[in-house]
């Protein structure tokens, strides 16, 4: 599977630094070890009255905007629903948390970010857990996603967070 999954993606260093920060929005995110297939959407800033805050993702994975791209140098920032039982908005994420076990049993997880203009390729490095509250979106200077789900189910006052790096690219119609 793991060959098959990495068939056709070039390793980063292989690309110049031009090539690997082509702007581009991602279109959809895979996450093959947990059956991730999601169309991925930019998120909006809605007005609560007192305050602002990014939209809640509604069955997809959702992008903050003002982070990175894909293959974009920097952290990219992507939250989906474990479970949303009260506002029935979907459970993409609902499968993250096992990621974290995956990790621990030595196994390559691997997220792939599509757009229009290429595909890349993200290996997992680690996971965290954290207060609501101590929820801090971090810039860096690789080319990493976080991806982002409330936890633990029906309490979700913490963060799941899965953090991985860019290691391959693969240009459309390459």
């Amino acid at each position: 599977l793991q060959d098959d999954l990495i068939n056709g993606f070039q390793p980063v260093r292989a690309w110049s630094s031009a090539a690997r920060t082509i702007q581009t929005s991602p279109s959809r995110i895979i996450i093959p070890s947990i059956g991730v297939n999601s169309e991925t959407k930019e998120l909006a800033i809605v007005n609560l009255g007192d305050a602002l805050a990014y939209e809640t993702p509604k069955f997809i994975v959702g992008h903050i905007p003002d982070t990175a791209d894909p293959g974009e140098e920097g952290n990219g920032w992507y939250f989906g629903h474990l479970q949303s039982p009260i506002k029935g908005e979907g459970a993409v994420f609902r499968d993250l948390p096992q990621i974290t076990t995956q990790l621990r049993e030595g196994q390559d997880i691997f997220v792939i970010l599509e757009s229009p203009q290429a595909d890349y390729l993200y290996e997992v490095t680690r996971t965290a857990v954290v207060h609501q509250n101590n929820l801090k979106l971090y810039e860096s200077e690789e080319s990493i996603v976080t991806l982002v789900a409330c936890v633990p189910d029906f309490v979700y006052d913490h963060r799941l967070l899965v953090t991985a790096r860019l290691v391959g690219m693969k240009l459309e119609n390459s």
